[in-house]
């Protein structure tokens, strides 16, 4: 008999075949692929078509058959899958009832039908028990009924009442759309790729390269991270408290059915198949919201060490329990110390804050039975103790999970004991404590988590939350100090409180409170009132609140006392100021009072909003000098350098002083300016002498006589009591901001001989000296430049914040931003350092504070070492004694290659762990191999006999790159002690690195440039 095998098209060669059968049950055809370093297993199966015939009496007898019913058996199929009755939550056990309609005439037979269908489900849930074992008291309660077709009347209340269940349609929905899992993470090129909305996205398109905040990349990455239809199902539920349970582990060892059965939800995994990335589910109690994240399987060969690193760490980050799922004999007695060693690879990237509790570490050990589960037990906490005793205080048992660790032998499926286990876990699960107060804080806090991971910064949750968190307000504070809004387009949306998404209040205040003899009428809401933008002009922007206090409060036309509508005016506008002040600093004070307050970001922030609010102050503050084309005051803001406006027709608007003169039915107007002096005159009637002034030249001239007609002296004057000498104000000096010269006019009595010219201003309009200050001089003087002194100072006697950088050694703060690659689309993060601004205040009427600047004295500075391949920065302190130390990225430089037997200058890549590797991952499962280094001595390496190295050799052949520079065979030791950093690799690897293996089949690490 000949067998015909099809062998896959990458065995090309016989000559290296081999079979072997494994327990007498598998055929396996083994193979060496010698030019790819590779060892090839194929499973064989051999089939033997053979048919079996025997002779039987046919029985005359009919045999009943139950018809199965596929409507009625999805029942016992779904009670199969799921869990009958929720573990964590008792009141969810509520009893199921089914109501069959069927279309028969005969009402006699609706009984023997019902007693039917009750038989038939009655049977289906006794084998449902039987073979699976689960707890199933609510199915006794389990009820059917069967009326005819024409009996079925849904429109009837009274049958609605008796036969239909009620439920709230809002969370009916939610609890619908809550037994759909989501896909929200995936691993690519050896990275944490989180998905928006399920879908995996182009990178390019998700953030903007050119900004060059750190955490405004951060932040937009963070927005682009959507958990579909999930966003709004916590968004409902935005005050419960939130537990995170986890399912991970090996393949096909049931860890979906045991998460299912814990808390109820729906994740259909199959055995065949291994689910890909991170997907995410939620159960909603009456006092938690349980979210529960299932896993893809370890030591999958579609995964690369350091892809199966960062899921360890996500679920370690975000997780209060995790359940590791393994098999019994293979994890205890063989990988037990290779799957701790994905565990230990975190502990060289984790960072724990304030922001993170640490979870609980459940080990399951699938299938153990009752004899064997104090020996499991003992065998896997040797295999602990072990690890322990070799890593120290960097195991991960200390540092990532504070020591909670358990080792569950858990009962052989199927069977009573299994299900009676989970109370065990449901039990730790309730001691856990809560890992978020609500769902907004959870939201927020696992999206950062998740961008963190994409972009392999290593640094400290609390301080990337801080950053985001600042810079979110500092891009919303524009819009929050324009229009008293955080958005305003086609929605607009009020300004929040991001941790529990409340809004800021805007409290509904009378006329009455802000100004007397005022009619009671309610203010406008500070939201959406527009208060700043610099592409208007001043006159533009308080257009809108001009006519509305001309129209509800006071009209400027009517109001005979310019002075006393001015004051109300400025005291309107000053409270509606006032109040968008106040709304945003409550804005702001109310999402960073959970914040540090001695924090960079947050002092530097708050620094940029005083200013902001300072300039919107100043921008509202009322120039009040006279008009220069009438005699009302000038309402543009203090600050403008055009002519004095007081934004009206400028026209007098009372009627004329001289009544009896005319008929009371046609009385004229006033044909003088606004806000002249003395009597209204019209100019249809002369009442007065007419005559033009003989100042008519001069500002603040009425123009025409107002003397008697036909009075005796030839001098003729109008109504104003002044007339001003109009030449150029006097002040003009020099200033830290340039040359400075008063653009009013001079206000003293033209008649009157002066040499000093004097405008209306009295105080001192000199910009404070110091940087970045907008207000003007403290002096009450206006020629306080001329005081006498050399040099004279304006202050705006105001503490002020110093805006120079830090001058402390070291690093201030390491940042991490992208840098596109040139092979296209992809992106790599790289660190740089940044000079943060000092932090300390200059005292009033000061121009610099006393001492040397820096940004925090009660913080440390980062040393300036770099990783030579990663480029991260060392995380000690500067001026440390110790090997550096750091939190790896990635180095695209680093290689696995091969050296030609033919030619040793040649070589090949054989490196498989992907196109972005950290550094403490490129040496992984190498076992013993070597570095290529630059030879540090040639001559002392010429000298040396081979036996008198053992981890490190002369390269006599010229190699690329640099083939004229002269290079060595190193051990990994060897290669780590000259980087200066501390090895990242584990005590275990870095035992199995320190035999030098120089047979130039060896795997050679190559990173030179």
């Amino acid at each position: 008999m000949f067998i015909v095998i099809d062998l896959p098209p990458t065995i090309q060669s016989l000559e290296y075949l081999h079979f072997t059968c494994i327990n007498k049950l598998q055929n396996h055809l083994m193979s060496l692929d010698l030019e790819n370093g590779c060892f090839n297993s194929i499973i064989v199966k051999i089939t033997v078509e053979r048919n079996q015939y025997r002779f039987q009496e046919q029985s005359k007898d009919i045999k009943p058959v139950i018809k199965p019913n596929i409507l009625i058996d999805a029942y016992g199929l779904m009670f199969e899958k799921y869990p009958i009755e929720n573990c964590i939550d008792s009141e969810q056990n509520s009893s199921l009832s089914l109501k069959i309609v069927i279309d028969i005439d005969e009402n006699n037979e609706i009984e023997k039908y019902g007693k039917k269908f009750e038989e038939y489900i009655t049977k289906i849930f006794e084998n449902l028990k039987h073979s699976t074992k689960k707890p199933a008291e609510i199915l006794k309660k389990f009820s059917t009924s069967v009326i005819a077709f024409q009996e079925l009347d849904i429109e009837n209340t009274k049958y609605q009442k008796e036969f239909s269940s009620q439920y709230n349609l809002g969370e009916w929905i939610i609890q619908l759309c809550c037994l759909i899992p989501i896909q929200i993470a995936k691993m690519r090129n050896n990275l944490f790729q989180p998905l928006k909305d399920g879908l995996l996205l182009d990178e390019s398109d998700q953030v903007e390269l050119d900004n060059n905040s750190y955490s405004f990349y951060l932040d937009g990455i963070v927005k682009n991270i959507s958990f579909g239809w999930y966003e709004g199902v916590f968004k409902y539920f935005g005050n419960k408290k939130i537990k995170i349970v986890s399912s991970m582990g090996e393949q096909s060892c049931g860890k979906s059915f045991m998460l299912n059965h814990l808390i109820g939800t729906t994740f259909d995994a199959s055995a065949m198949n291994c689910t890909e990335g991170v997907w995410m589910s939620l159960v909603n109690t009456k006092e938690y919201i349980y979210v529960a994240f299932y896993f893809e399987s370890l030591k999958s060969y579609k995964r690369t060490p350091q892809e199966e690193l960062f899921l360890i760490l996500f679920n370690t980050l975000v997780s209060n329990l995790i359940l590791f799922k393994v098999e019994n004999q293979s994890y205890v007695k063989i990988d037990s110390l290779s799957m701790m060693q994905r565990f230990q690879d975190g502990v060289v990237l984790f960072e724990s804050d304030s922001k993170i509790s640490q979870a609980n570490l459940c080990i399951i050990i699938k299938d153990v039975p009752k004899t064997k589960r104090e020996y499991t037990i003992k065998e896997l906490k040797s295999k602990i103790s072990q690890l322990v005793s070799e890593e120290g205080e960097d195991n991960f048992i200390s540092k990532m999970y504070k020591g909670k660790v358990d080792c569950i032998p858990w009962p052989i499926f199927n069977n009573d004991a299994w299900f009676k286990a989970l109370s065990i876990v449901n039990k730790k699960l309730e001691k856990q404590e809560v890992k978020y107060e609500n769902a907004i804080t959870f939201l927020q806090n696992i999206k950062v988590i998740m961008a963190k991971l994409k972009i392999c910064d290593w640094g400290s949750l609390d301080e990337s939350l801080i950053q985001i968190r600042i810079a979110r307000l500092g891009r919303l504070l524009p819009i929050a100090i324009s229009y008293g809004l955080e958005q305003k387009d086609s929605v607009s949306k009020q300004l929040l409180d991001h941790d529990t998404g409340k809004p800021i209040e805007d409290p509904t205040v009378n006329l009455t409170d802000i100004l007397d003899d005022v009619e009671s009428i309610e203010l406008l809401p500070d939201a959406n009132i527009h208060l700043y933008d610099e592409n208007e002009s001043f006159a533009q922007l308080s257009e809108d609140l001009r006519d509305h206090f001309e129209e509800t409060v006071q009209s400027r036309e009517v109001m005979s006392d310019e002075n006393k509508w001015f004051e109300n005016y400025a005291k309107f506008l000053n409270y509606i100021v006032e109040r968008r002040i106040s709304r945003v600093r409550k804005w702001y004070a109310q999402n960073t009072v959970k914040l540090p307050l001695d924090n960079s970001n947050v002092i530097n922030r708050k620094n940029d909003m005083e200013q902001k609010l300072d300039k919107l102050t100043l921008l509202w503050t009322l120039c009040g000098l006279i008009c220069h084309q009438c005699h009302l005051k000038c309402i543009k803001n203090f600050n403008h350098e055009d002519d004095h406006d007081c934004l009206t027709n400028h026209k007098c608007n009372f009627s004329c002083h001289f009544i009896e003169a005319h008929n009371k039915k046609l009385i004229q107007k006033c044909n003088y300016k606004s806000g002249h002096e003395g009597k209204h005159m019209c100019k249809r009637i002369k009442h007065l002498c007419n005559e033009p002034c003989n100042l008519i030249d001069k500002r603040n001239c009425q123009k025409v006589c107002s003397k008697e007609i036909g009075h005796p002296d030839g001098e003729h004057l109008c109504q104003s009591t002044r007339h001003y000498c109009e030449e150029n104000c006097s002040l003009s000096t020099r200033t830290v901001n340039g040359d400075y010269h008063c653009p009013n006019k001079c206000i003293k009595p033209c008649e009157e001989p002066h040499d000093s010219h004097r405008c209306e201003s009295e105080t001192c309009p000199i910009q404070c000296s110091i940087p970045n200050c907008q207000r003007k001089c403290q002096s009450n003087d206006h020629f306080h430049s001329y005081s006498g002194f050399l040099q004279v100072d304006h202050f705006c006697g105001n503490e002020h914040q110093c805006h120079e950088l830090c001058e402390d050694d070291g690093v201030c703060k390491v940042v991490i931003e992208p840098k596109k690659q040139p092979q296209g689309t992809l992106i790599k993060y790289v660190q740089l350092s940044e000079r943060l601004r000092c932090s300390k205040k200059i005292p009033p009427n000061e121009s610099k504070h006393i001492g040397k600047h820096t940004h925090n004295e009660n913080e440390f500075h980062f040393c300036e070492a770099q990783c030579q391949f990663c480029g991260y920065f060392c995380t000690l302190p500067y001026g440390h004694k110790q090997l550096h130390n750091t939190k790896h990225g990635i180095d695209g430089n680093m290689t696995q290659i091969k050296f030609s037997e033919d030619n040793a200058s040649e070589y090949t890549s054989v490196d498989s762990q992907g196109t972005f590797t950290l550094c403490n991952m490129h040496c992984k499962n190498l076992g013993r191999h070597r570095h290529v280094g630059y030879c540090q001595n040639e001559e002392i390496c010429k000298l040396r006999n081979d036996n008198d190295r053992h981890d490190l050799k002369h390269i006599n052949e010229q190699i690329q790159p640099n083939p004229d520079r002269p290079k060595d065979f190193i051990s990994h030791k060897i290669f780590w002690k000259r980087t200066g950093f501390k090895d990242p690799y584990s005590y275990q690897e870095k035992q199995d690195f320190t035999e030098f293996d120089n047979d130039e089949h060896t795997i050679t690490c190559f990173n030179l440039k």
